[in-house]
């Protein structure tokens, strides 16, 4: 009711059947159109989007490529895509040479949480996870230049964050089909928050992108320099810091094959496996970085370049500029050189390197790294390999090594010849010694590891060989070898390296000559027993060898086991002269102790002698050997004999001559019976085709024949070498 004195509101006209009309078409042609969207968004937008992707591969690589995908299906609610049965291959035999050759199969592609609205937008879209299940990729070959006109990187043209990533049961090959060089039977990669961004690509603590990757690799092969790598599995985890390989395999090129001259490798590992792995400062900052690597039963054979090639570091740097290890171990190891004569071998190697680093730096002279590790500590079981082969496999039971000890030591020495002394004068043409040595144990003491790796200079504060055997054998017939001898002193001059050695000491070592001369084929022996040698200063250093500070040596021994023998020794390795100085004394003992030399191959025998003392004081250079040779003696007396019929005989004709030189020419004491006492000059000229030990020998014997009182030309001739006989005849042993 309204009140007094106002106006009441008029009345609301009566809307017209026209506008009411109207309106219903309005609602009805908008749900229409709704229900249009959504029939279209279920049953058009996946056959629209396949079409569109199909119809983008063909128009981007102008119809080289096409593009098939059986099955998509979208979800819009659950922000999910999902495709089936993708398979993308050339469409024409001929393709661009800015484009790769491959095929590619993918049985499943899930898409799910995708940000429809920050893709809208412009901004990073987020993705919960993408699963690509059973892809195989098949690449021919790699495009043959850079495109003309290079796109921006996806990241940069498409901002993406990635929660999760996985890969299931993919494979492939890379290379023609027939011959491919790189192949992969199965992997399996996942990765967790991938961040597609300009940030995402330089964050140091990412790996391509992701906060982590794991990814197991089964049975991938790949060709490299002609060698065919393989591997029973790879397994990488970043979050672990783990890097593993199972059953890793290098064979080398097959006979006739590969480059000629470029190194062979073959080389088989049961397993790597790489801990506290820094994958991502490896991307980054191209540095390799781990806590441990260990190395499971490596077998490696390698056949050298015919060129040296260049350091590790140098090598490697494609891989990395630095690599930093803080221990390498190797378990069981093997290695061994071929195409060379020697063939080194070393079995069961066991070692532990702390330190290591891979760099110029690490590789420079002064870094104070061994092997480029600060130091390293090991042991091996045998170590063989054969010197002028096939003549002398030698072999080590055991080495042991710690840089930080500065020791190392070996204990089995072996050098046993497979030839005669008479094979090998046959097979070189002239007289050759046959060497055999023998020694339960060799070490050195402070040896400075360093300066080996910074210069290949052997600088040793001690080397001490324990009960050595060396025994020496040699046959008479043949030529002598007109070339000057390597075992001298001043050979030492020759040597490239420096070798320096503070102290030698040779510990109850045994010395034996064993000689074959013309005359007979019984062997005569001579032994040197309970030898104990100390030499000092043993170096070719120019700043430790000089006249003023030469070597020095002093030794004692027992001659078959009989006489007591001490000598010293003084001289200069860098002496171009060559000169020595050799002094030292015989003690008591029978003559008759040089017969088992002297009488198979001189056919002399000491009837009787005995020696109170021999002294002596040898000086030697290059042309000479002089000194004098005081021996006291008694009742010397010797007897000349014959060889018949396979015996050392008496004859009648000896007998005549013995007594002849017994009473006319041999001195029968010394001193004289009136006192005068005779003393023997070393006057011997130096054959520089002898060993330092042959013309040590010489002079002695010389000096020796000289006091007993044979002729000084004689005992000239007597002590130097003979007249050359025919070599020994084909099967003489």
């Amino acid at each position: 009711m309204a009140q007094p004195g106002t106006v009441s509101d008029s009345p609301t006209p009566p809307t017209s059947p026209a506008t009411h009309h109207w309106g219903r078409w309005v609602l009805l042609s908008l749900a229409l159109l709704v229900l249009a969207a959504l029939g279209w968004l279920k049953w058009g937008l996946d056959p629209w989007l396949r079409g569109k992707l199909e119809k983008t591969v063909t128009t981007q690589t102008h119809g080289q490529y096409a593009l098939h995908v059986a099955g998509l299906r979208t979800e819009l609610l659950a922000r999910s895509l999902h495709l089936r049965g993708v398979v993308l291959r050339p469409s024409t035999e001929q393709l661009a040479d800015t484009l790769p050759r491959l095929t590619a199969r993918l049985a499943r592609f899930d898409l799910s949480g995708v940000g429809l609205l920050a893709l809208l937008r412009g901004r990073t879209a987020g993705i919960d996870s993408l699963t690509l299940d059973s892809l195989r990729l098949d690449v021919a070959a790699l495009a043959r230049r850079p495109a003309p006109h290079p796109t921006p990187p996806f990241y940069q043209q498409r901002p993406l964050r990635l929660g999760y990533l996985a890969l299931r049961h993919a494979g492939g090959s890379f290379g023609p089909a027939g011959a491919p060089t790189g192949q992969l039977r199965e992997a399996t990669v996942s990765a967790r928050d991938l961040l597609f961004t300009s940030a995402g690509a330089t964050d140091t603590q990412r790996l391509a992108f992701a906060a982590g990757w794991r990814a197991v690799l089964r049975q991938p092969m790949g060709k490299l320099g002609g060698h065919t790598i393989t591997a029973q599995l790879v397994d990488f985890s970043s979050d672990r810091q783990f890097f593993g390989l199972d059953s890793l395999r290098i064979v080398p090129p097959a006979a006739g094959q590969g480059k000629p001259g470029a190194v062979q490798v073959s080389f088989t590992m049961p397993g790597l496996w790489v801990r506290g792995l820094r994958a991502a400062a490896w991307q980054h900052l191209h540095r390799l970085r781990a806590d441990s690597a260990l190395l499971v039963t490596p077998h490696l054979t390698f056949k050298p370049p015919a060129q040296a090639p260049p350091p590790v570091w140098k090598l490697l740097q494609p891989l990395f500029d630095q690599a930093d290890v803080r221990q390498l171990a190797i378990s069981d190891g093997y290695l061994a050189v071929v195409g060379v004569s020697e063939k080194p071998a070393v079995r069961h190697m066991y070692g532990v390197a702390r330190g290591l680093r891979i760099d110029s730096a690490a590789a420079h002279p002064g870094a104070k790294r061994v092997l480029y590790a600060r130091n390293w500590m090991g042991h091996t079981g045998r170590i063989t390999a054969t010197f002028q082969a096939p003549v002398y496999p030698t072999s080590i039971e055991h080495a042991l090594l710690n840089t930080d000890k500065k020791s190392l030591r070996f204990t089995g020495l072996a050098l046993r010849p497979t030839l005669s002394a008479a094979q090998l004068n046959r097979r070189s043409g002239y007289q050759t010694t046959q060497l055999r040595v023998l020694m339960p144990e060799l070490r050195a003491e402070g040896f400075d590891f360093y300066r080996l790796s910074d210069d290949s200079h052997i600088q040793i504060a001690r080397v001490v060989a324990e009960r050595p055997y060396l025994e020496a054998r040699s046959d008479g017939r043949g030529p002598i070898n007109k070339t000057p001898s390597i075992l001298t002193p001043e050979a030492m001059r020759r040597l490239r390296a420096h070798l320096d050695v503070r102290q030698l000491d040779v510990r109850n070592g045994t010395i034996a000559a064993v000689y074959r001369s013309p005359r007979t084929p019984l062997l005569g022996t001579f032994v040197i027993n309970r030898l104990n040698a100390t030499l000092h200063n043993v170096s070719n250093d120019p700043q430790r060898m000089s006249l003023a500070h030469p070597l020095t040596g002093e030794a004692t021994g027992y001659l078959q086991n009989q006489c007591r023998t001490q000598l010293h020794l003084t001289t200069s390795l860098l002496d171009p002269q060559g000169r020595q100085h050799l002094w030292g004394s015989f003690e008591a003992a029978p003559l008759s102790l040089l017969n088992s030399i002297v009488t198979p191959t001189r056919l002399i025998t000491f009837k009787s002698g005995q020696v109170q003392r021999i002294t002596f004081d040898e000086h030697l250079d290059r042309q000479r050997v002089s000194g004098p040779l005081r021996a006291t003696y008694t009742d010397l007396k010797i007897n000349y004999l014959g060889y018949k019929d396979g015996q050392v005989k008496k004859t009648f004709l000896n007998r005549i001559k013995s007594g002849l030189v017994n009473s006319l020419v041999i001195r029968d004491q010394n001193p004289r019976p009136g006192g005068r006492f005779v003393v023997g000059q070393m006057t011997s000229k130096r054959e520089l085709q002898f060993s330092t030990f042959t013309a040590w020998r010489q002079g002695l014997l010389c000096g020796l024949l000289q006091s007993v009182g044979v002729p000084d030309k004689l005992a000239q001739q007597f002590s130097q070498s003979s007249d050359p006989t025919p070599l020994p005849p084909a099967g003489a042993r």
